[in-house]
């Protein structure tokens, strides 16, 4: 699935997402390319899989380049009988036993039934709050958000609301 990315209404990047199912294992995928100006050119380059087996986070990951300087290289993977995190060549051990949404599965699958979710960035399970205008919004633990917006099960709009921007990813049917 293609979106574009909306910033002040103009078209400032792509992104493109995929999901592909291989027995009981589903493996998500996105990448993005923006370029915008906030006070100078800005070009950011985003990488995130995550791959769930029987319903259960594996593994994800989270890759994000800023004018051309690594930002973001996180792994989150499921050992044993924990989920342990990859960052700066550093391992932490999370107590979490289970993860079964996290922020990258809210593109494909709208939560319904779904309280909270995992955002791999911060760590942390969040509330998913239905909105008055039909959307789902995740409140992070920065104070950014991010809305989500379905129509026939399909996630067709985006929005993200940060403390420097706002934007709007739009699908592209």
């Amino acid at each position: 699935m293609n979106y574009k990315i909306i910033r002040g209404g103009n078209d400032i990047g792509r992104l493109q997402l995929e999901k592909k199912i291989v027995g009981n294992k589903s493996n998500l995928l996105l990448i993005s390319e923006i370029k915008t100006h906030l006070f100078f050119l800005i070009t950011v380059s985003v990488k995130e899989s995550s791959t769930f087996e029987n319903g259960k986070l594996i593994h994800s990951s989270q890759f994000r380049k800023t004018n051309g300087i690594i930002k973001l290289d996180k792994q989150t993977s499921f050992v044993t009988d924990k989920y342990e995190v990859m960052e700066n060549g550093e391992k932490e051990k999370l107590s979490f036993p289970f993860i079964g949404t996290n922020l990258l599965s809210m593109y494909f699958l709208e939560p319904i039934d779904t309280q909270l979710v995992y955002c791999d960035k911060q760590q942390c399970f969040t509330k998913v709050t239905k909105t008055h205008d039909g959307g789902y919004k995740i409140k992070l633990p920065d104070g950014n958000s991010n809305s989500f917006y379905y129509e026939g099960g399909i996630c067709t709009k985006i929005k993200i609301n940060n403390s420097f921007y706002s934007i709007e990813i739009i699908h592209e049917p």
